[in-house]
This record gives C-alpha cells, structure tokens and sequence, in this order.
C-alpha cells in the first residue's frame, strides 16, 4: 500500500508516517527570518495529512483518526479528529509555528525545548499529559474537534469535545444498543473493506465482541493476533484469545518470542513522541502489522464506554460531592501503588517533581471539573485524558502502520451513547458482558482472561542475561552525559519497580537534555531499532489455523 492510497466506496484515506522518523511530515514557519517579517521561512510540507480516515455515503461526519494541514503562503489552518484522538502537535512562540505528528521533527527544527514542569508532575503521577500539555511549555496538542487559523503571528483556536448529557434509557435498552451500534459500524466497514483483515485480539472484552460480530455478519478477520513474551508458554491473555479463537475457528498467530525489554521501552517512548509511559510491550504488534497489507481492527474505547474500573464508584462519591481533589489525588495515589516498590508512597512524582505536588494535583482536579455536569464525570475525563492521550498511541501509533485501522468503539454514535449512560445502567461494571452473552449466547461459557491460569515460566532462561546485557547497551546509547552516565543510571537503586523505573528514568533524561541536535540523534536511534527489529513472520512463534 502507498501513502495516501484510498480503497472502496466508503472513501477509505490511509497516510502512515509513524514509520517514516526524519522523514516524517512536519511544517515550520519562522516570520522572524524574513527582513522585519514580512517574508516567512517555511519548512516541510505546506499540505499534509497524517493518520486514517473512512467516510461513510451521507454522513458528513469523517471516521478514523487523522489530522491535516495546509499553508497556502498567508494562512495555515490545521484540524483533527472529533475526538482528538490523532496526536497532532503545535508548536508556537512568537512569530514561529509548526505542526506534525512528530514532537521531535518540530524540536529538530528549532522549537523552544523549555520543558513545561507541572505537565511532567502530572506525568509522574498518573502516566498520562492532561488536555493539551506536552512535555514542553511551547508544544501542545490538538483539542478534539478543533481547527487552528494561524495568520500574521496571530493564533485562533475552535472547537472542543461536548460535555454529555444523561440519556433517558433503561438498562436493557442499553444492552441493545451496545449490540445495535457496534454491529452497524462494523457492518459498513466490511461492506467497504475488500482488503485483508487482522484483529489483535486479548483475552478481554472489546476484541472478543468485534470478532463474535464479525463471525456474525459471515466474514472473519484473515488472522487474529495476540502477542506475549514467553515464547511457547502461554499466559492467561493467550489462552482465553486462543480458546475463543479455535471456537470461532479463524487462524490465530501468537507473537511470543521474547524480547529485549529496555529496547522495547525506549522504542515505545520514542513512538510516542514521549507523550506516553506505556506501549513497551506492543512493539511486536507494531513490527508484525507496520508496511504489512493487513487492516488493523482496534477495540480502543470499548472498555471505558463501557464498564467502568474498580475506581468508579468511589470517584463518582467524590464527583457528587465537588470534590475534584480527591479524585485527583486517588488517582495519583492508584498510579504510584502500582509502579513503585513496597514501602515508598509518592510513586514517580516523589522520585521526579517532588516539590510539584500540589501544583500537579490543582493541575488534575481542575481538568476533571470540566466534567462537573457529565452522567459520569470520571468516565468522561477518563476518556478524553487517557484514553485520547496515552491509550490511542494504540491506533495511531503502535498499529498506524498498517494501511488501514478501523476502530468500531469510536464511531461516534456510539461514544455519544456510552458517554450519556446514567451511572445506575453502567455500575455493576457488567453492561458489555451483558451485551455480549446476550448477542453471543453459544460463546457464553469461553471465559475471559481472568478465569485462565498463566503457564509457569521456567527458572532458568538464556534470555535473561542477553536481556540484561542488551539492556546496558541501551542505557549507553540513551545516557545524555555519555555511554558510561547511561550505564551509570540505569544500574541505580531506585524505589520504583524496574520496568517503569527505566522508562520513567529514560523519559527524564530526554525531556531534560533535549536540543535539536538531542531530538535528531533520538530519530537517528529510532530508525536503527526500527531498522533491526524482526519484522512480520520473524515475529511469530506459533500459530493455529482454527476449524
């Protein structure tokens, strides 16, 4: 497939670029070059867009997740998605602008690096950059639905997501509509998709529903995809991804070779553009799916517009009560549990920005107040926070590769819906169960990931000295000082737990030492592991060709 290439009557537009490093799309203006500004510097491409975009025959409103430019020499306007789930970047200071999916083709060019310290609190406390923050005080990112008319040095921003409204339904009224809507969405895609089909599929929720719907609607996915770690051991996710997927009787490719864990972090930071902690341990889902043929179907979105976490309840208290701090400080108080070792409290921010607590959590709270007057305040902050800044790195980046990726939960029928459901219809955290058993009744007694057991791994593994090993030749090739300060740092003791302590420690370091010549060496590295990493059949360990 090219970029830009378009498929079907629905108007299918792919433009990968996640793959591309210093060759990704960018434009730079610099009106302060010219004589007294009146004649403007320009860099990169004047039109551009980036991302995947369907269209559906009379409706106005464009699918997929995607951004745009275009500078016609006076004026440049850029927009998004509705939901903002594409990572567009803007850069502007001054008589300077630039815009690109790549943070680091704007720093290579000459954007102000000065780091913005409350959003790296935030950061260091949640995972995840609030609203439009990045990494760098002069750096943000699109608004969902906006659109950016630059002109004369001059800034205007519109647009923005809409606050919810409760939706009068029942509870079984919403079960079918949570069969309904996914079912029509994923009925036009196939009806306009002739290419072939890939699934990534866990042992959760949303990936099981597209694919029982698939097997309803009469036409698999041409293979589904689950990657782990552990070569021929299979843990839980792998198992319950298998057992549905030998019910169905579709082809199921496991990507379970080991993996160099430190490589696979820096890889993920680097893909997305140091605007996210997670992601490490889908590179091979990129590698496996990225300038293959294959559409990537994603179930982004499908668990918060359903069912929400162990948290919710609690949080929805605090919501009742105006108590947006509380929230703010639970959910710190979640992140830091889980990533830090027994007996240090503060997780990244007591290591990182201790001085920025409260800054951060004012930072929090009042992002989450927007949502004052949502059905579930939570819910709706949860989705166009994390969900919008961190877990969409999934489509756009980990999967953007591919020539198409088709993501059915953020039709935006039914986000409208999800996001309008009374909290008595969603508590029980049991409404996409519900959905699916109903929809699906011969698979009903497939248990999800949680009721497997993972497979022992054996004590003694070769892999884990060549991981070690390969992980101090990352922390040398990363250390901002030098070789030996990266080894240096990387040996350090340090009371968070191992994994997110070096990407935590690697984020820092990047952010902190960051110059042109910082974000140029970082595109040069990303193309070196991208460029020695294995790529599609190298990936897979085993694979079970169904019925």
């Amino acid at each position: 497939m090219t970029d830009g290439a378009s498929f079907g009557a629905a108007s299918f537009e792919s433009h990968p670029w996640v793959d591309q490093g210093d060759a990704a799309p960018f434009l730079f203006i610099d009106r302060t070059a010219g004589p007294g500004g009146a004649q403007a510097m320009v860099q990169g491409q004047a039109v551009a867009t980036v991302g995947h975009k369907m269209r559906v025959p009379g409706d106005a409103r464009p699918r997929g997740l995607w951004g745009a430019w275009r500078w016609d020499g006076e004026t440049l306007t850029a927009e998004v998605d509705a939901l903002g789930y594409f990572t567009l970047f803007v850069y502007q200071k001054g008589d300077q602008i630039g815009v690109s999916p790549s943070i680091f083709q704007l720093l290579a060019h000459g954007a102000d690096a000065e780091i913005d310290p409350v959003a790296l609190a935030v950061f260091h406390r949640v995972g995840f950059f609030v609203g439009g923050d990045t990494p760098f005080q002069h750096i943000r990112v699109m608004q969902p639905a906006s659109r950016l008319t630059w002109r004369a040095g001059q800034a205007r921003y519109e647009g923005g997501e809409p606050i919810p409204k409760p939706l009068d339904i029942t509870r079984d009224q919403a079960v079918e509509a949570f069969i309904d809507l996914p079912r029509a969405a994923i009925r036009r895609f196939l009806q306009d998709w002739g290419g072939p089909i890939a699934l990534p599929l866990s042992g959760g929720r949303d990936s099981r529903h597209i694919l029982l719907e698939m097997a309803h609607q009469g036409r698999l996915p041409d293979t589904c995809v689950t990657f782990h770690h552990g070569g021929k051991v299979m843990n839980a996710e792998v198992q319950a991804a298998r057992a549905v997927a030998a019910r169905v009787g579709v082809k199921h490719t496991i990507l379970g070779h080991p993996r160099y864990r430190m490589r696979d972090a820096l890889r993920g930071l680097l893909m997305t553009q140091l605007c996210a902690d997670e992601h490490a341990q889908m590179m091979p889902m990129h590698d496996f799916l990225s300038g293959s043929d294959y559409c990537a179907v994603d179930g982004i979105g499908g668990d918060i517009l359903t069912n929400p976490d162990d948290w919710a309840a609690g949080f929805m208290e605090r919501a009742r009560r105006g108590d947006w701090e509380g929230i703010a400080r639970g959910m710190a108080d979640g992140h830091g549990g889980v990533i830090s070792r027994p007996g240090h409290h503060g997780g990244a921010g007591a290591v990182f920005s201790p001085d920025l607590e409260e800054a951060a959590i004012d930072r929090l709270a009042r992002a989450i107040a927007v949502y004052k007057d949502a059905p579930d305040p939570y819910q709706c902050f949860w989705f166009y926070h994390r969900t919008r800044r961190e877990i969409s790195f999934v489509s756009t980046a980990v999967m953007g590769g591919a020539p198409m990726v088709f993501c059915p939960y953020l039709d935006p029928d039914f986000v409208e819906l999800g996001l309008s459901l009374p909290w008595d219809v969603t508590c029980d955290q049991k409404l996409h169960d519900d959905a699916i058993f109903r929809a699906y009744p011969d698979y009903a007694d497939i248990p999800f990931a949680s009721g497997f057991r993972n497979q022992p791994l054996p004590r003694l593994r070769a892999h884990r000295l060549t991981n070690a090993l390969d992980s101090l030749r990352i922390a040398a090739l990363t250390g901002r000082e030098g070789a030996l300060s990266g080894m240096r740092a990387a040996l350090k003791s340090t009371p968070l737990k191992r994994g997110p302590s070096d990407i935590l420690r690697l984020h820092d370091e990047m952010v902190r030492g960051m110059d042109p010549q910082r974000a140029r060496h970082l595109m040069s590295l990303d193309r070196r592991l991208r460029a020695a990493a294995p790529k599609r059949q190298e990936l897979v360990s085993d694979v079970h060709l169904g019925a």
